[in-house]
């Protein structure tokens, strides 16, 4: 697994820890409960300490860490940097009247709410806690979070900041107004991206508390990972959210392209682009006005309808092949020729496995879709029989290959040339014939906007999550049609 993460990585394994029935208040519990026995380990004579608290999760760690040095003896100064009720988080919002119930018995604690900076004085406590942003800084800091952190810089105190010093972005580590100056940064269950880019100067020394997240949250497909799909921009234009092209179907699996290219259409791809032998597109285009569908003279796709693919390459963001295409030589010909010629993402699903030739694809930009006998016959290996040998393997191919790998099977595996992740939702319904065309599909669909890995684990997720859905409606009686109406 990453030893590091970018924000929105590190809220989907939040969110996955959710999905895996661990709140998400009993992991603020456990950051703050980590951050207040490290100040108590490390500062045992820093008695006096201010805490500054946004209104998000990150000040919601600072409500928990209160509560617990209050425990001990500490004086606590706590400033909210906003009015009550705008705290935006639901556990934050929670541990806020606590700890606002504690300010009226506890004689140690002093709670401050600014809403101006005129209300800021110079702060001489021992230790300063930041956990006013962490993850969550967006553009321009706004008042009275500007000069709160002036604040904190001119301070002479020891500087803690809680997962990310504010103002410091999280994911690049670039500062574009100001950010507090660190001494130490406690970040939570693993490094961020923007931590390892910063200048040194604003993150300090970087501890890795852990929270009790498991590793199942990170390794494991979940909702979280949802949260990493793009999402249309509200200026956007036609073709600006995605567009395929799905090269397959001889006359005998029509269905194929249809299934993969409905499925693609789901995840609000602008345009999908068609390329069938000519007695196949006269049907698919009956199908769905919104295909654009080219035809190949013939019953098979061949090498003479590679001057109008080539075309059609340069106009896409994505390309899918081997939807129902057959094993005509003809076909192998044009889709060796089409791996070998663009840098265009490519999913090779289904007949294409059997057609390219692995050696083609090292250097391309590829996706393959195998199950365990399509496996054996595209890299020329048997898997191992445990899970974890077979992902050594695959990762190892991968790397050698240059491509990314989802194995389908009871539990998917899906690997990159430096990660993997594993998905165990889906059930026994889905062997019925055009699971794997949606699964392909909706990973040329979801790769417009995200890379190809992320597609692959986050396909596999979709469909599995959907047919798992239909199985405590209907037992394991559902058609793919069926899977199409909910992916």
């Amino acid at each position: 697994m990453k030893g590091v993460l970018t924000p929105i990585e590190m809220k989907a394994v939040d969110r996955n820890t959710e999905y895996n029935h661990i709140p998400t208040i009993v992991l603020m519990e456990n950051a703050g409960s980590s951050i207040a026995g490290y100040i108590m380990n490390n500062f045992p004579d820093k008695k006096k300490i201010s805490i500054y608290c946004g209104t998000g999760g990150n000040g919601g760690d600072g409500f928990v860490i209160a509560r617990h040095l209050l425990n001990q003896g500490y004086k606590i100064h706590l400033f909210l940097l906003s009015k009550p009720e705008n705290i935006k988080n639901k556990d934050s919002k929670t541990n806020w009247k606590s700890i606002n119930l504690i300010s009226k018995t506890d004689k140690n604690l002093k709670l401050s709410k600014i809403t101006d900076s005129s209300q800021l004085n110079p702060d001489n406590s021992d230790i300063i806690i930041d956990a006013i942003l962490g993850t969550g800084v967006n553009g321009r800091l706004r008042e009275p979070i500007s000069s709160a952190i002036d604040n904190i810089n001119y301070s002479p105190a020891i500087v803690i900041s809680v997962d990310v010093p504010s103002g410091l972005n999280p994911e690049d580590g670039v500062v574009y107004d100001k950010s507090v100056v660190a001494h130490t940064t406690l970040t939570l269950h693993k490094p961020k991206t923007g931590l390892k880019l910063a200048d040194n100067k604003y993150v300090g020394n970087i501890e890795v508390l852990d929270i009790g997240i498991p590793l199942v949250s990170e390794e494991y497909t979940g909702v979280g990972d949802l949260l990493k799909l793009k999402t249309p921009s509200t200026s956007s234009h036609k073709g600006e959210n995605g567009s395929v092209l799905i090269i397959g179907s001889n006359p005998d699996y029509i269905g194929a392209v249809i299934f993969a290219a409905e499925a693609a259409i789901s995840r609000g791809v602008d345009l999908v682009f068609i390329v069938a032998p000519e007695s196949s597109a006269k049907i698919i285009k009956q199908y769905n006005p919104e295909y654009i569908v080219k035809s190949i003279e013939g019953d098979v796709l061949n090498m003479d309808g590679y001057p109008i693919i080539s075309e059609l390459i340069d106009r896409v963001d994505s390309i899918l092949i081997g939807s129902g295409a057959g094993l005509s030589s003809q076909t192998g010909e044009l889709f060796n020729k089409i791996v070998t010629s663009t840098d265009k993402k490519i999913v090779i699903d289904a007949d294409a496995l059997k057609l390219v030739d692995k050696q083609n694809i090292i250097d391309s930009n590829t996706l393959v879709t195998p199950h365990t006998r399509e496996f054996k016959e595209f890299f020329g290996c048997d898997l191992p029989d445990k899970r974890d040998d077979k992902i050594k393997l695959l990762e190892k191919l991968s790397k050698e290959y240059n491509t990314v790998i989802l194995l389908k099977g009871v539990v998917d595996i899906v690997v990159s040339p430096d990660d993997y992740k594993l998905n165990s939702t889906g059930n026994q319904g889905m062997t019925v014939g055009g699971t794997g065309d949606l699964l392909a599909g909706l990973c040329v669909g979801i790769s417009t906007r995200n890379t190809l890995y992320e597609s692959a684990y986050i396909s596999a997720f979709i469909l599995g999550n959907a047919g798992d859905k239909l199985v405590e409606e209907y037992g394991f009686n559902y058609t793919s049609s069926d899977l199409l109406k909910i992916i």
